[in-house]
């Protein structure tokens, strides 16, 4: 089973469901859902979104298309967590190397002559 990550980038929850299960989509979360869940919900792999977009409510009619998937748009999708992702690219930060500091006498600082 293909399993997809999908991010809801949208200030909005969407809550729908697939063979008896229900699936939430928060905003900000990632949630890994069934690659067929996804194509259900929102015509992950299909180049016909219509369908799907009439199905989740946003889109009534054909003018609304542009808007509806302004919508869908604010869903993203991947094949790793965004986590795995993120880790998997190295860091490398440059950092200044230490000044080396003054030595000091065991008995303290010099003095100057006065």
């Amino acid at each position: 089973m293909t399993i997809v990550y999908v991010r809801n980038n949208s200030p909005h929850i969407l809550t729908d469901g697939f063979n008896g299960t229900q699936y939430v989509f928060e905003p900000g979360k990632e949630v890994e859902v069934p690659e067929v869940v996804a194509k259900h919900v929102f015509g992950y792999g299909d180049d016909n979104k219509e369908p799907y977009l009439v199905r989740l409510g946003w889109m009534k009619m054909s003018n609304q298309f542009d808007i509806a998937m302004d919508k869908l748009k604010q869903f993203s999708f991947s094949r790793e967590p965004a986590n795995k992702v993120h880790l998997s690219a190295p860091v490398v930060e440059r950092v200044a190397a230490p000044m080396p500091r003054a030595r000091v006498a065991a008995k303290g600082p010099a003095k100057k002559d006065e």
